[in-house]
């Protein structure tokens, strides 16, 4: 058995960097709330791609070969954990099959840097297998190293190339153990990979940072919810709900939380929250606040006396479980990963797509046709991605042969 006292290297999919601190932040966490235990020395390698002209991408390939080691540093990664950053140059117009091949040489040269600083790792961990679990794989195979993975995204593969999909596929097939962030997700990994068999270990979410605060709660009835403006989180969904209810009942108001919520940008992506909620006669009713720093986000949601989450497709939903450690009550559409979370004592859940649906569920919170309590649905929550349960799911998950 490996023991926990030893060495795992982590490769994410996508990871904070100095210059965009938000982009997997909850990676960054999760691994840092595990090196926090003196049993599990974590660090991170992460391989940036940085689109890059063509002859520069392929004068960079040239010396890579002429030097002997690839240059990682600590600069433009924050740092907590350990985490070792490199460039991938990538240009679209090349090949996917090249690209692949370039991104495995960078992540080989990279491990050998680190190797070298750290020492070699007793396990690498690909968090989400698009496409960390392709550098993982191979770094497992040439330095007969186990490896594991944990999915956190949609498994879809329409926006990939056949290779690439199948690299991930076979990751998934060779993988010493995998896990996904939901039974849902699980359900889509066995559709695409039946040779595997995934466990579920919910996200962690950082119980101490979140409270029941009724004190806090608005006059009015509130609505909250945090998305940003792609089709697939709903937004849209979520604003025809929330005229419906306003029809029902005029004593409302909504918060949206998220970058479509940003009143002074031009761009269509970033205010059109603020568009379509003018579009839809409900403007006066919101409060769009594109940004809220993680220490707020308790103190926000408990303005607020029920939680939306409007998405078609849910990996997981971190968002749902904050509202629900402070107390929420969740509506949600029959979006997979959510729906973990959801008994008759912590929401309701409605059918994907249908504002109508949305707003009578929202309705029958607010009439209290649905009994709510508070510390049951915190205590829900805590149990089932609080910082126990994440910390004794993680210490099995990487005790590997």
């Amino acid at each position: 058995m490996v023991v926990l006292d030893k060495k795992c290297l982590i490769i994410p999919s996508w990871y904070p960097t100095l210059n965009n601190p938000l982009k997997g932040s909850f990676f960054r966490e999760q691994a840092a709330f595990l090196s926090h235990h003196k049993d599990i020395d974590i660090k991170v390698l992460y391989g940036l791609k940085q689109s890059t002209p063509l002859l520069k991408l392929l004068w960079i390939y040239f010396l890579s070969f002429i030097k002997s080691n690839l240059e990682i540093d600590r600069q433009f990664l924050p740092q907590n954990p350990i985490a070792y950053g490199f460039i991938i140059p990538d240009n679209r117009r090349v090949p996917d099959r090249f690209r692949i091949q370039l991104a495995r040489y960078f992540y080989r040269k990279a491990y050998d840097s680190y190797v070298k600083i750290n020492g070699i790792p007793d396990l690498i961990h690909a968090q989400s297998g698009m496409d960390a679990s392709i550098y993982a794989h191979e770094l497992s195979k040439i330095n007969n190293i186990p490896f594991v993975i944990i999915e956190h995204q949609v498994f879809v593969f329409h926006y990939y190339s056949r290779l690439r999909a199948k690299l991930i596929l076979d990751a998934f097939k060779a993988a010493t153990k995998i896990a996904t962030v939901s039974y849902d997700e699980r359900r889509q990994v066995l559709m695409n990979q039946p040779e595997c068999n995934p466990e579920v270990i919910w996200n962690l979410v950082d119980e101490t940072k979140y409270e029941i605060d009724l004190s806090r709660r608005n006059r009015k009835f509130t609505i909250i919810t945090i998305l940003n403006s792609l089709p697939i989180k709903g937004a849209i969904t979520f604003l025809e709900a929330i005229k419906e209810v306003v029809k029902m009942n005029h004593d409302v108001e909504f918060i949206m939380i998220g970058k479509g919520g940003d009143l002074d940008s031009k761009n269509a992506e970033h205010n059109m929250f603020i568009t379509k909620s003018k579009e839809l006669g409900i403007y006066e009713k919101g409060t769009f606040l594109p940004f809220v720093e993680r220490s707020k986000i308790s103190d926000v949601l408990n303005r607020a006396h029920v939680f939306v989450s409007p998405t078609i497709q849910e990996p997981h939903g971190i968002a749902v479980r904050e509202a629900m450690m402070c107390g929420l009550p969740v509506v949600t559409t029959a979006n997979g990963g959510v729906e973990d979370s959801i008994t008759h004592e912590t929401g309701l859940v409605v059918p994907v797509k249908n504002p109508q649906s949305l707003a009578e569920a929202i309705i029958k919170i607010k009439n209290k046709e649905v009994l709510i309590n508070p510390q049951k649905i915190r205590n829900l929550a805590v149990f089932q991605c609080g910082r126990e349960t994440f910390f004794k799911s993680m210490k099995s998950f990487y005790q590997v042969d």
